[in-house]
């Protein structure tokens, strides 16, 4: 008991963390388009309105993703704290559901990334040209492949505490 009273103590930190993370990440979003709205296509050197729209669509399309992350792995640690046992299928669905919004983050940015470099080149005699590197090069894919296969494990020790219980 006294290991699972650790846990849950962990899980209370981690959840007042990620409730920090998920008030400034919306604070952060929201100043930035405000700014990107307010200042329009200056920011990007006088670009064309559509290919600024294109751009805004696209770099936005990565903020529900990483907001629909933080919301998951709050209520993962939400239910460590308030379940018996962390070891639920519930649990484990939520890591696959964190494994697979980490690869499709990683390949959005990568893919954000890749048009605007062909915007960039489009626009290389501006004299003002900024490129803002977003990728980590796939350690975040790599991290949802590790996070999936700790679901995997975690759904494995799923059943083997429900064999242990049949026998008890």
């Amino acid at each position: 008991m006294q290991d699972n009273a650790k846990f849950k103590r962990a899980a209370l930190v981690l959840s007042v963390v990620i409730g920090l993370v998920i008030v400034w990440f919306i604070y952060q979003q929201a100043r930035g388009m405000y700014m990107v709205f307010t200042s329009g296509s200056r920011v990007f050197g006088g670009m064309e309105e559509s290919i600024f729209r294109s751009f805004l669509a696209i770099n936005f399309a990565s903020i529900p993703i990483m907001l629909a992350s933080l919301i998951i792995g709050y209520s993962l640690l939400h239910s460590i704290r308030r379940e018996e046992t962390p070891f639920i299928k519930k649990n484990a669905t939520k890591l696959k559901a964190i494994a697979i919004l980490l690869v499709v983050f990683e390949i959005v940015i990568i893919s954000q990334e890749f048009i605007f470099r062909v915007f960039f080149f489009r626009f290389e005699n501006q004299s003002d040209s900024y490129l803002i590197e977003t990728s980590l090069g796939g350690v975040v894919i790599v991290m949802g492949l590790i996070v999936y296969c700790i679901a995997l494990v975690f759904e494995y020790g799923i059943s083997l505490q429900n064999q242990v219980d049949e026998t008890l």
